[in-house]
């Protein structure tokens, strides 16, 4: 049988850690102009705070592109598009190719 490491028996421990990452990503912020990643088992809480600023610059980004590819679908249905006509063309027609 063997032991888990740390990281392992976090995620055993705690409901909702078993997808805490085996590296944790360290943007480059400030003076340090490269991305750091280290061993979640050696991250300090100032590193964890500083990857989730970068997780959340992500996070930021990612949810954007979803408002904008909604936002161009749901425009393109009310045009009258339908599932295999393509969206961009709806929209263009839908405002006199402008």
């Amino acid at each position: 049988m063997t032991v888990p490491n740390k990281l392992g028996q976090l995620r055993e421990r705690h409901y909702g850690l078993d997808k805490l990452p085996e590296t944790v990503r360290i943007p480059a912020l400030g003076n340090r102009r490269d991305e750091t990643v280290k061993p979640f088992e050696t991250a300090t809480v100032d590193d964890l705070a500083f990857a989730l600023l970068g997780l959340n610059e992500r996070a930021s980004a990612l949810y954007r592109e979803i408002d904008a590819l909604r936002t161009v679908h749901d425009e393109a249905r009310k045009a009258g598009a339908l599932g295999s006509d393509i969206a961009i063309d709806a929209l263009i027609a839908e405002t006199g190719g402008k």
